[in-house]
């Protein structure tokens, strides 16, 4: 026990942040289906009612433990328990146990607020368990339907989600690890929002091709950036970074591209930007897996971007987590 009590956690900054988070999409769970989903250290069970609705619930059944996603089903508007069929509705109240006449006042079980949008199902997360204090975060400038079909994308990383938003304002990295040339930043701040516009360039094809990215940090689980001007059709991607547990987070994207008067030019781009893409996001994990956190790094003049980043972050962790993740409370 000693020994398991001396090993260094890798990172000291919080695992966990409020907010909200995309936890799948939509077109994979069908009316009728559930699934289980591990997040923030917690087992939930996501399903779709047979009116359409999506709910997200614990997973333990508040009976006698058993896991409502292991052999469970949903039954009308509810997920009903494999173990003695109570059943749940997306407000966690017990709607149904075959066997009683009466059910019980505190037979239910913890809700999550959830909701969909753009063909993805997002859920609200806060330590508390709290309802959410604001709505969903809107996606501006979009509209699905002036894009192609979408791409998705949905990567487990031994990594903090810091570390992955750090990645794509590190200037000297693409250059680096990417063979690209070096992209500039420009941060600008509005209450807890964050905007980059991002200048690259890469040389493919015998030719530099140059790009303009502009992102929209709005909190670590609702992120996207914009491709306004690039090769070929505009495109745009969501991101969202969803922590597993202290060591690993799922990392979802979609990638959208602009529909083009010339169909094949518009496919030609998104063959492109998907190659492009996972080449490059397959190079950092074999990076990222293995990577220390430094809380104080030792940086040169050029690496101004990932201490802007890390600042903007740090406005989500909650100051107690703060405090008892720090070294002093380590040691």
């Amino acid at each position: 026990m000693a020994e398991l009590a001396t090993i260094r956690r890798r990172y000291d900054i919080p695992p966990y942040t409020d907010g909200w988070f995309q936890i799948g999409w939509s077109e994979e769970l069908l009316p009728g289906q559930l699934r289980p989903l591990k997040h923030f250290g917690r087992e939930y069970v996501l399903f779709r009612g047979a009116d359409g609705q999506v709910g997200v619930l614990d997973d333990i059944c508040p009976h006698l433990g058993a896991h409502l996603s292991e052999g469970g089903c949903v039954k009308d508007n509810s997920v009903r328990c494999p173990y003695h069929h109570w059943a749940f509705d997306r407000t966690g109240r017990c709607t149904d146990i075959p066997y009683a006449e009466k059910i019980p006042v505190k037979a239910r079980t913890v809700a999550y607020t959830v909701q969909e949008r753009h063909g993805m199902i997002f859920m609200y997360r806060s330590k508390s368990g709290a309802a959410p204090t604001y709505a969903l975060p809107e996606i501006e400038d979009f509209d699905p339907a002036t894009y192609t079909r979408p791409a998705h994308y949905d990567f487990e990383v031994k990594i903090h989600g810091q570390d992955i938003m750090e990645n794509s304002v590190d200037p000297a990295h693409f250059a680096a690890v990417h063979g690209h040339m070096r992209p500039t930043n420009t941060f600008r701040q509005s209450g807890r929002e964050l905007r980059i516009t991002q200048l690259t360039a890469v040389r493919r094809f015998g030719r530099v091709l140059r790009a303009r990215l502009e992102f929209h940090m709005i909190e670590p689980g609702f992120h996207y950036v914009h491709f306004p001007e690039m090769p070929g059709p505009p495109a745009f991607v969501f991101s969202s970074i969803v922590p597993v547990d202290e060591q690993r987070v799922r990392h979802r994207m979609t990638l959208y591209v602009k529909k083009a008067r010339v169909p094949l030019l518009s496919e030609a781009a998104r063959t492109f930007l998907l190659w492009q893409m996972m080449r490059t996001y397959r190079e950092d994990m074999q990076i990222w897996q293995s990577k220390e956190y430094l809380p104080h790094p030792v940086l040169c003049d050029g690496d101004g971007s990932i201490m802007k980043l890390r600042a903007w972050y740090r406005q989500f962790y909650c100051p107690d987590e703060l405090a008892r993740y720090s070294p002093a409370a380590a040691g």
